[in-house]
């Protein structure tokens, strides 16, 4: 793996800093309503969210080496996130009973 430039370390950090921080403000001010934490939600993440993410993720990607080796089938990258657990789309009755749930809290 190459190291980051400075510069990219901080455009890193500076987006992991605001998904965090803006995930726990959105929980901490909007924990008693459901709706609004979905509303605040939907505007916070934007297109422009998910592009900024997309070029964090790129950069990163950049990193590592993505030849394979002789006999390899996978790269470095798919090698490390090969037992990755990515967030599972409830179905929609568990959504009903999420939203449920959350009504009555």
């Amino acid at each position: 793996m190459r190291e980051f430039t400075e510069p990219e370390a901080l455009q890193l950090l500076a987006f992991m800093n605001k998904l965090v921080v803006g995930l726990d403000r959105l929980g901490s001010r909007y924990h008693l309503s459901p709706e609004d934490q979905a509303w605040t939600m939907a505007y916070v993440f934007s297109r422009g969210v998910f592009k900024e993410a997309a070029h964090v993720r790129s950069m990163i990607h950049s990193k590592y080496k993505q030849e394979l080796e002789k006999g390899q089938d996978q790269d470095e990258i798919e090698q490390l996130l090969a037992d990755l657990q990515y967030w599972k789309m409830p179905t929609p009755k568990q959504l009903e009973l999420f939203k449920q749930k959350r009504r009555k809290e």
